[in-house]
């Protein structure tokens, strides 16, 4: 039984593995959900990318969507950087470290 495709954004791809956020078609409600607007990287409605579900999955598994032959992708800069932003905060690394104990 083959899963049903899932939209995500690719955050990073090493070694055969790719650091993924899926996207889903609402509206954001919870901290760390940064806002994708229709049209932005093929979406045809208004959808939030869920940064706080940020998981890794085997590079087969995931699949460029095209339109005419074009890769979509987020190519806002801004967006780009509240995704950046949003994974930093989820995984802590926006604490700066003598607050935090880390060496």
């Amino acid at each position: 039984m083959t899963s049903p495709l899932r939209w995500a954004i690719v955050i990073a791809d090493l070694a055969g593995m790719a650091t993924v956020c899926p996207i889903s078609a609402r509206l954001p409600r919870y901290p760390g959900e940064v806002p994708l607007p229709r049209g932005m990287a093929g979406q045809t409605e208004d959808a939030v990318v869920l940064c706080h579900q940020l998981r890794t999955v085997d590079l087969t598994r995931v699949r460029s969507y095209e339109v005419g032959g074009m890769p979509q992708r987020v190519e806002d800069p801004t967006i780009r950087g509240q995704v950046r932003a949003a994974i930093a905060h989820h995984l802590g690394l926006d604490i700066r470290t003598p607050l935090d104990g880390a060496a």
